[in-house]
């Protein structure tokens, strides 16, 4: 039954046209559809005929837990990977709410950075969150359940913009070989960030940045 299914979504994925995606499964043996603008959602026997008509890459998840990982000398570009309201924000501002984080990874010399650059819509960061120091992290939980933890090794304050409402976060933090098999093989369905003074969940805007991005870095 699954070669089946399978196959029917490949035939699916070849002779659509538009919009490249990519369905792929994960490592609980599920298929989702990853969309283009960093969307997901799950694909079953019952789904199949609801798949929008564009065009599409049919693969599986690649398996390189216990697989050697071989990196080159690159940088990604800068992306959106999370973007909602802080829980803390919202008792206090109606729209002036959002937490925004932006993501690039730079592979050098054989360990990979992840470079985070957050911004909050106050002007008063450190009344609200204080600062990233030794010991915060942002846990990412993977589509299957696996939690993978990144933790910050270094103090970092925010850049506060009183006039024009906001403050930044200007970060970085290194990735194990461990962590990297991870997270280029699962989709990212939550992610919580620990704050020196709070921890909140925030809405993913793009589940599929790791997916897509560590293979860049790949030989």
């Amino acid at each position: 039954m699954t070669r089946i299914f399978l196959f029917v979504l490949f035939f699916i994925g070849v002779g659509m046209t538009s919009q490249a995606q990519q369905v792929a499964k994960t490592n609980s043996g599920r298929v989702v559809v990853l969309f283009e603008n960093g969307t997901w959602k799950y694909v079953d026997n019952k789904s199949t005929e609801s798949l929008p008509a564009t065009n599409q890459v049919v693969a599986e998840m690649p398996k390189v837990i216990n697989s050697k990982i071989e990196l080159k000398d690159a940088e990604t570009q800068k992306l959106n990977f999370l973007n909602g309201p802080s829980a803390k924000l919202k008792k206090y501002f109606k729209l002036k709410n959002i937490v925004n984080a932006d993501l690039n990874l730079v592979s050098k010399d054989g360990e990979v950075q992840l470079n985070i650059d957050w911004k909050v819509m106050t002007g008063e960061g450190y009344s609200y969150f204080g600062f990233i120091k030794e010991g915060c992290s942002i846990n990412l939980e993977l589509m299957g359940g696996k939690i993978v933890e990144l933790n910050y090794t270094e103090e970092f304050e925010p850049k506060e913009y009183v006039k024009y409402g906001f403050s930044t976060y200007k970060t970085h933090l290194n990735l194990s070989l461990e962590q990297i098999a991870l997270l280029r093989s699962n989709v990212v369905v939550k992610a919580t960030m620990n704050w020196s003074k709070r921890s909140e969940e925030y809405k993913i805007s793009n589940p599929a940045y790791f997916v897509s991005e560590l293979p860049k870095l790949m030989k």
